[in-house]
């Protein structure tokens, strides 16, 4: 189940200031429990700007390598570091460390956030729906040339074999 930016806020507050029980609102939410243990340490770090609207946010190369760099020499886990990068998901963090493991350093590139990936790849498969489109569209029309074509191309062979 996805939950809004105001939701994750509305649980985290629910444990933080009314005491619920993080299985209490597992159970009832399904939220998962570490989830919702990080979601709670990024509230305390941050307040309620990490759940707020966020603008298109623009992870940087050299951001990204920090991180990258920071994780390896300093052994700390995607969480931590997703955390002191007020990042709503260290599962962010861990898409930059195995781009750098695959294809290292030349991987790591400027992007934005997450948002504008869905808009990114929605437009890409447009534009591949759209040549799909185009291409059948010509499959089509090849086809019936051919169809009308063949009685021809036959009756000329058949001219040509009597001469």
């Amino acid at each position: 189940m996805k939950l809004t930016l105001e939701e994750k806020l509305r649980l985290v507050k629910l444990h933080i200031f009314d005491g619920v029980p993080i299985r209490e609102i597992h159970e009832k939410h399904g939220l998962d429990r570490s989830t919702l243990k990080y979601y709670c340490a990024l509230y305390r770090k941050w307040g309620d700007e990490p759940f707020a609207k966020p603008a298109k946010r623009k992870y940087t190369r050299e951001m990204k390598l920090e991180a990258i760099h920071d994780i390896l020499t300093n052994k700390k886990s995607y969480a931590q570091k997703a955390l002191e990068l007020m990042l709503t998901d260290p599962k962010i963090v861990g898409d930059w460390m195995e781009k750098y493991n695959e294809d290292g350093e030349e991987a790591i590139k400027d992007t934005y956030s997450r948002e504008a990936y869905k808009h990114h790849d929605d437009k890409v498969l447009e534009k591949e729906y759209k040549k799909l489109l185009e291409d059948l569209e010509r499959t089509k029309a090849e086809n019936e040339y051919l169809k009308k074509s063949f009685p021809l191309a036959l009756e000329r062979s058949r001219q040509f074999k009597k001469k």
